[in-house]
């Protein structure tokens, strides 16, 4: 948000990479409404930002497609997203949808697309970005300097953003904190999040501690 009042800005919902992982008209519609209205409670300004929802610009698929033939599957087995789940002693090969072993194509068409110089992203997504810039490159040893190359922009203060189980905060993971919930609902979630059995009169660590690393974010 504050990158957006200085730079012209493309910010989306992404409702086709959340089919990952939910398949619910109704809780997808639920969702879609819930991220707009963050972002907008958060201060996004759309006089200032293209504010849209993935599915609003259908060639963001077709493009995924184009890039996908320039893309290695090495590339993609390589992604940590797949690693993840491969990873998952009880997960086999049927349990892994296509979109999961995709999802850095479409992320790649999301960014080319609007010929993005800078994307700001999370450590987590860092490697994401950088199978984009590969794809970008094949495209245009094919074809010329079609594509542009875009570079991420990582804040150091918030490169992973904690969950409750101290892996990175996700929605897929179960481990978020919904800016919208109930009193009730907030507090319970707040009170599951793992703490130190420090004993008592002893001094508490403050490095990997869940509720420091959230505290510190919002902290002045």
């Amino acid at each position: 948000i504050e990158l957006a009042k200085g730079n012209d800005s493309f910010l989306f919902i992404a409702d086709l990479h959340a089919l990952t992982v939910e398949r619910d008209p109704k809780r997808l519609t639920e969702d879609t409404y819930s991220v707009a209205a963050t972002w907008l409670a958060c201060g996004l300004n759309p006089k200032e930002t293209v504010f849209y929802k993935q599915t609003d610009v259908p060639e963001v698929t077709t493009f995924a497609w184009m890039l996908s033939c320039f893309t290695p599957l090495g590339l993609l087995m390589r992604g940590h997203s797949y690693k993840d789940q491969r990873d998952n002693k009880e997960a086999t090969d049927w349990d892994i949808n296509h979109g999961v072993l995709a999802y850095p194509v479409l992320m790649a068409a999301d960014i080319l697309l609007y010929d993005a110089d800078v994307v700001p992203v999370g450590k987590d997504q860092k490697q994401h970005l950088e199978i984009a810039q590969e794809i970008a490159r094949k495209v245009n040893l094919q074809y010329g300097p079609v594509l542009r190359i875009p570079r991420p922009q990582i804040d150091e203060t918030v490169m992973t953003i904690p969950g409750l189980d101290g892996r990175k905060m996700s929605k897929s993971y179960g481990n978020a904190i919904d800016l919208f919930s109930t009193d009730k609902e907030l507090k319970n979630r707040i009170k599951s999040i793992k703490t130190d059995s420090t004993p008592f009169g002893e001094p508490l660590p403050i490095t990997g501690d869940v509720l420091l690393d959230l505290y510190r974010l919002l902290a002045s």
